[in-house]
């Protein structure tokens, strides 16, 4: 019966682990030379997207976002309902925008505890 439990619950574990997002992390890009600092952090289905203004060292905006894998591509939705895709960049660890415009292309995964 113990080992029933224990079989089912390895099971359970499995199962669980791969429903997360393979994008989950956190990433930050400079918009522009002076620009403000954004940064991503992506869980599961949700995405926290934060502007800093890295002189002043304010919060200009803070913002939860949709998060939604799809294939190999990351699709961010914005308040506004434009959809971001994105793409792991060549290093494996950062992120490449396709059709970001006025946001930056290129993503760097960083540790924000650090």
């Amino acid at each position: 019966m113990m080992l029933k439990k224990a079989t089912g619950l390895i099971a359970l574990c499995i199962g669980l682990s791969g429903c997360g997002n393979e994008f989950e992390g956190s990433y930050r890009a400079m918009d522009g030379v002076l620009g403000p600092v954004i940064a991503i952090e992506v869980k599961g289905d949700k995405a926290n997207v934060v502007k800093v203004d890295p002189f002043r060292k304010v919060i200009l905006s803070d913002q939860i976002w949709e998060a939604e894998e799809k294939g190999e591509k990351l699709l961010l939705t914005d308040l506004r309902g434009k959809t971001f895709a994105f793409k792991r960049a060549v290093d494996e660890k950062g992120l490449d925008c396709l059709n970001c415009g006025l946001m930056p292309d290129s993503w760097q995964r960083f540790d924000p505890n650090k």
